[in-house]
């Protein structure tokens, strides 16, 4: 798999999940090299100059005036791993940690941060060779994400704990194994490593990325609900769409016509039920967040946040405000309330998928004709899951970016909480793919108990399914079959590219 260079300055979302997920290896480029070599050597010019420097000559947070002593200076940033060390809960997974390795890396190699490169440079060492510090995701209030990144930067110094060659270790023995040869800390290495926003960038691109994938499956499952239900689709008409041309909406619009076709005579209803006809506005909507929060995560991951900053100019300012998550925050935050509403419509086509046929007395619950319905319930549970998930989403709908709480001592009395955003992506991705996995259950047995006859596109889609899952005759554990339809899911195969090239 083809490396990625670091520059600092041209990472990309699918380049970061490669690193994160595919073990694809990282270097820093020639240029960044040598812009964090003159970094680092302007901050020691600072230092010899008798500038008071935040976090080097300085305390931290409400500590800020208290003064550090040259000779106290490798101890005093080793302190500031193990003091910032105060994550709790589950450990992220192992493809967030990466993420976010990967996303701090980049920054650092922006040469702005003062880091030394012998330090950046384990850190890419630590990615190369698989050592992947084991992290608490609790802790971090998004003005830097302090905590998780304290933990990651506790194992390159040979404290902490990680995974290598799937044995968890002390980040000594991990090290060792790997042959990584851990740095020391000096100037403002420590602060450098545990100041910005890797954990919201790093989850939150991952989730981008995720988010995408499902936007298209999202759009076979409506696609092939419609199609199982026969409801007239004038509502796709693309005079409509250009009707209010919001750029989601017209794709969205676009894509579920190619995949219904756009021929349905002889049907008595007048309208569609809405979960069906506001199919495109919802889906487009989803279609735009995803849209608008990969403009955002690009420019975050390529960004300088740290603080201080140095610039080429011989600027350095203790006072940057690039460390709050506040617009990224908001960006997540957006995302995640547009998948909730892509789950409540999958939920409530469902709802009508496994309900009574009133036109031709079919079984309810998507039991096949000939089966005894009462002695078989069919898809009737996979809805109630459906409903429960859509439920906790709702739960859980609360925007994490208006959450400040004032932290040290209110010297830092605004604070983002862009990785609570982070995170809650991240599970509201994983909860309504499985949502939409059930409704791609149900519509493809809806297409078999009901002999629909789909166009040449769906029944690829409907074929991938069918290679997973057969339909269902007599009752079975639904559990497995859901969770393979989301296996499927997550592997791409209802991406929009794959509906191109089926229709």
């Amino acid at each position: 798999m083809t490396e990625v260079n670091l520059t600092g300055e041209t990472l990309t979302i699918e380049q970061l999940v490669r690193v994160a997920r595919h073990g694809s290896r990282v270097a820093l480029s020639n240029d960044a090299h040598a812009r964090v070599t003159a970094s680092s050597a302007a901050l020691d010019a600072h230092v010899r100059a008798g500038r008071p420097i935040y976090g080097l000559t300085t305390g931290v947070g409400a500590l800020d005036g208290a003064v550090v002593s040259a000779e106290d200076n490798r101890r005093y940033q080793r302190n500031l791993l193990r003091s910032h060390a105060a994550g709790v809960g589950a450990s992220m997974l192992d493809d967030q940690v990466r993420a976010m390795m990967a996303a701090r890396a980049n920054t650092l190699a922006r040469g702005m941060s003062g880091v030394r490169v012998e330090t950046l440079l384990a850190l890419l060492a630590m990615l190369n060779r698989g050592v992947t510090p084991i992290v608490p995701e609790g802790g971090s209030v998004g003005a830097s994400d302090l905590a998780p990144l304290a933990h990651m930067a506790l194992v390159m110094v040979g404290e902490g704990r990680a995974t290598f060659k799937g044995d968890a270790l002390p980040g000594s023995e991990a090290l060792s194994r790997a042959k990584i040869e851990p740095p020391t800390l000096t100037g403002r290495d420590g602060l450098a490593l545990i100041n910005g926003l890797a954990q919201t960038t790093g989850i939150g691109a991952l989730s981008v990325h995720d988010a995408r994938r499902l936007a298209g499956a999202a759009e076979v499952a409506a696609a092939m609900s419609i199609a199982a239900l026969q409801v007239p689709i004038d509502f796709l008409d693309d005079r409509l769409a250009a009707a209010r041309p919001h750029a989601g909406s017209v794709e969205s619009a676009r894509r579920l016509r190619d995949l219904v076709g756009t021929s349905r005579g002889g049907q008595p209803a007048l309208r569609a039920p809405l979960s069906a006809r506001y199919s495109p506005s919802i889906l487009g909507a989803c279609r735009d967040a995803v849209a608008s929060c990969d403009r955002v995560l690009g420019v975050e991951l390529n960004a300088a946040v740290d603080n201080p900053l140095l610039f080429e100019d011989d600027w350095l300012t203790s006072n940057s405000g690039t460390t709050s998550g506040q617009c990224v925050g908001e960006a997540l935050d957006m995302l995640a309330t547009s998948l909730i509403s892509v789950a409540v419509a999958a939920e409530r086509r469902v709802n009508r998928l496994v309900g009574q046929r009133g036109d031709d007395g079919a079984p309810a619950f998507l039991v096949p004709p000939g089966v005894a319905s009462g002695l078989h319930s069919g898809l009737m549970v996979a809805q109630y899951t459906a409903a429960s998930l859509v439920a906790e989403l709702r739960v859980r709908s609360v925007p994490a970016s208006i959450q400040s709480i004032p932290t040290c001592a209110d010297s830092e009395d605004h604070v983002s909480m862009s990785a609570l955003a982070a995170r809650r992506l991240a599970w509201a991705v994983s909860t309504a793919e499985t949502v939409v996995a059930i409704e791609l259950l149900a519509a493809a047995q809806a297409v078999d108990v009901w002999s629909v006859a789909p166009t040449a596109a769906l029944r690829t889609f409907h074929r991938q399914i069918r290679e997973g899952v057969p339909v269902l005759v007599a009752d079975r554990v639904l559990s497995d079959s859901i969770q393979a339809v989301v296996a499927l899911l997550r592997t791409g195969t209802f991406d929009a590219a794959d509906a191109h090239a089926s229709g």
